[in-house]
């Protein structure tokens, strides 16, 4: 009896132990599967989705820092406008579900309701809207009523001349009419010299004027340096465009004529003319005029067309974010971070990072240059037998093919 009752009892211990560690399996295996996506499972080509933005609104010659709430934002996410009364001055990606961006509202902007857009770097557009109130007027009548006040104390002031009455020698002061005669004699002396000073300062400011853009066609999928020519460019001269598949990289101010404008043309930009923004710091701007192409069509070089007998080297600056591989196989270990760029132009392929040129290229001792899978490697062959290897920023073969179209269009026929 005694020994029946000592099985039983380990039997039910055995069995509480084996119950408590199945819970445990169940309770792990749940808690990797509520684990959120991590940032670096967002792939570059999903799609962005938008669930807030705070604020929603802002006034005329507003500067607001922009929190945007939502899902599928991949590393390189960025925010761009549709308006050139809204200026995306920056934008960052806190994580796969959060986004922050400064913007900078037009002054002279006018009450309306406009898009903002968020993309991946190989992605569609997801887009939000964003909204301009007009501009509280309240307070600037606010400031006459107390410009109002100051004169009612001095009415006061009489009534300490009343009481100045019981005085009889106050008639005595009738010498003061000597002080009128030396007002007339000092107010006219300034006068005179104060009015042409006025009339100086009334030309000094002037909005930016925008006579050329070279190139004026670009293609999609291409980075290109545009040149853009006119006058009264200062430091803190902004580019923006009306396509929305148009971003600005960067604004290069040479002089107060010239500007270089570093642009990204999305895969799937809007094909067809556009507005391009020139934007003083005090928000006076011009607009010229700019068209996307579809990918393959040529854009209008004026000088490739006289030589066109020798080669077909075309005139604009083309300029792709790529890596440089010292050897095939390094480009599974660069993680994703674009090291620098390569630029087509003047017949020649360099290859940049951090504005410095380590490798130039002319396009005359290129014998080959082709794409390998699996993740857009691009291979220079030289006439020497030297053989460089590059790879798309993005690691896509379909950019890498990009990439070498452009160089074999350059290169002699």
């Amino acid at each position: 009896m005694m020994r029946g009752d000592f099985s039983s009892a380990k039997i039910w211990l055995v069995s509480r132990l084996v119950l408590g560690t199945l819970l445990l399996c169940v309770a792990v295996s749940a808690s990797v599967l509520a684990a959120p996506q991590a940032d670096t499972d967002i792939p570059p080509d999903a799609t962005p989705q938008i669930q807030q933005i705070t604020p929603s609104q802002a006034a005329p010659g507003a500067h607001v820092t922009l929190s945007i709430q939502g899902s599928n934002f991949s590393a390189g996410a960025y925010v761009s406008s549709a308006s050139a009364t809204v200026h995306v001055e920056s934008s960052k990606r806190i994580s796969a579900t959060r986004l922050e961006a400064q913007l900078s509202v037009s002054a002279s902007a006018q009450p309306s309701t406009l898009s903002l857009l968020v993309s991946n770097p190989a992605s569609r557009a997801a887009e939000m809207a964003f909204t301009i109130v007009a501009a509280r007027a309240a307070t600037a009548p606010a400031t006459p009523p107390q410009n109002a006040d100051p004169p009612k104390p001095a009415t006061p002031a009489p009534p300490t001349t009343p009481s100045a009455e019981p005085v009889a020698p106050a008639a005595p002061a009738t010498p003061a009419p000597p002080a009128p005669e030396i007002k007339p004699s000092a107010v006219a002396a300034p006068v005179a010299p104060l009015a042409p000073p006025a009339p100086a300062g009334s030309p000094a400011s002037s909005g930016p004027e925008v006579t050329t853009v070279t190139p004026s066609r670009v293609a999609q999928g291409f980075d290109v340096d545009l040149k853009v020519a006119g006058r009264n460019f200062v430091q803190g001269t902004k580019v923006s465009f009306a396509n929305s598949g148009v971003r600005v990289l960067g604004v290069t101010y040479s002089s107060s004529t010239v500007l270089t404008v570093h642009i990204k043309v999305a895969n799937d930009a809007p094909t067809g003319s556009g507005g391009l923004f020139v934007i003083n710091p005090d928000d006076n701007e011009a607009e010229a005029s700019i068209e996307v192409t579809a990918k393959g069509v040529a854009t209008p070089g004026t000088p490739p067309k006289p030589g066109a007998p020798p080669t077909t080297v075309s005139a604009e600056t083309q300029r792709f974010d790529a890596f440089h591989l010292g050897n095939p196989t390094e480009i599974f270990h660069v993680h994703g971070r674009v090291k620098g760029s390569l630029v087509l132009s003047s017949g020649t392929v360099k290859y940049e990072e951090d504005g410095k040129t380590l490798i130039n290229i002319s396009v005359s001792e290129i014998k080959e240059v082709k794409t390998a899978s699996p993740m857009g490697q691009i291979h220079i062959t030289l006439t020497s037998g030297k053989t460089f290897h590059f790879a798309a920023g993005s690691l896509r073969p379909s950019d890498a093919r990009i990439v070498v179209d452009a160089i074999q269009k350059a290169m002699p026929h």
